[in-house]
């Protein structure tokens, strides 16, 4: 492998830390950033399939708005650009400062992701993590969205064949969608969960970004 390409959301960054921002915004926090994380993730994929395509941050903002509506919230304006803003402040985990700077000096470190440019490079600049990534590759220079083959395809551009890109993931349909373009797909297991049932296995499986800059 000569390039790594990760995944952002849940991967590089805990979505579950938008939970603090959601604290004395609405009610059982907790429940509410599920819900709203699972919603952004489906109606990536109902738009991909509609043939339809929006910038994931307006993507964010519908299924926010969808969200407070099931949970019979009323938020100002304000209230939502204050929970928009918290995607641009998300918390990386902790084994990714350290690891990222372990692989960036043997690998070309580039992103793959269903965010916009614009929105990933501020969050990796807010966290002061840009430094690391050559470049980024995003889902709106294709516009439709992973495990859209087109978004894998994007490794291309970097002058390597798919096979020698490793996608690193933590996001079990995205390691499938990965292995399925010709990636080498990379599971990072946060969470234990199984791999996909999809006849695509991850190369290697580890934990966390700290094992995988061991291992490699």
């Amino acid at each position: 492998m000569i390039v790594l390409a990760f995944d952002v959301f849940g991967t590089l960054y805990d979505v579950g830390s938008l939970v603090s921002a959601a604290e004395g915004i609405v009610p059982n926090p907790e429940a509410f950033v599920r819900t709203w994380r699972a919603k952004q993730l489906e109606y990536t994929h109902l738009l991909s399939m509609m043939e339809r395509y929006e910038r994931f941050w307006n993507v964010t903002e519908r299924a926010l708005r969808y969200t407070l509506r099931l949970f019979g919230i009323s938020l100002s304006d304000q209230g939502v650009e204050e929970l928009m803003g918290a995607w641009l402040r998300l918390r990386p985990y902790g084994d990714v400062p350290e690891a990222l700077a372990r692989l960036a000096e043997r690998f070309k470190l580039v992103t793959l992701t269903n965010g916009d440019r614009e929105m990933v490079d501020a969050l990796l600049s807010n966290t002061g993590l840009r430094g690391f990534f050559a470049d980024l590759l995003t889902a709106d220079e294709v516009g439709i969205y992973k495990p859209s083959p087109k978004v894998y395809a994007l490794v291309e551009r970097l002058g390597v064949s798919r096979s020698e890109v490793g996608f690193v993931s933590s996001n079990p349909w995205d390691v499938a969608g990965a292995g399925a373009a010709g990636l080498t797909p990379i599971f990072v297991n946060r969470h234990g969960l199984p791999q996909e049932e999809l006849g695509i296995v991850a190369r290697v499986e580890v934990r966390d970004l700290r094992e995988l800059a061991e291992r490699l």
